[in-house]
């Protein structure tokens, strides 16, 4: 097998740039010249983001079962678990209506 070097103008002479480089440097871009929010500019959410945001901060306050979180585990690491089929199908046919 003959491996030859990558030959052309397209070859990279400097280390790639970092995310948190290229999001520094279009910090300090931004600070230069207009600004780019005026005073009277606003934000508006929508229903969905109102909604998701409703959902986000009910679900932080279900407990979980650490218990049961951990028998699971096991199971499934252990092969124990065994998957109901018919009822996944009507949970899954269940969430699709709910989305209508």
């Amino acid at each position: 097998m003959d491996i030859k070097p990558p030959s052309g103008t397209n070859l990279r002479t400097e280390p790639p740039v970092s995310s948190k480089a290229r999001a520094s440097a279009s910090t300090q871009e931004i600070g230069k010249g207009e600004p780019r929010l005026a005073a009277e500019d606003s934000v508006t959410l929508t229903t969905a983001a109102k909604t998701l945001k409703t959902a986000r901060g009910e679900a932080q306050g279900t407990p979980i079962d650490e218990q049961r979180v951990a028998a699971l585990r096991a199971a499934i690491a252990e092969g124990r678990y065994e998957i109901d089929n018919q009822r996944l199908a009507q949970h899954i046919l269940q969430f699709e209506g709910s989305l209508v």
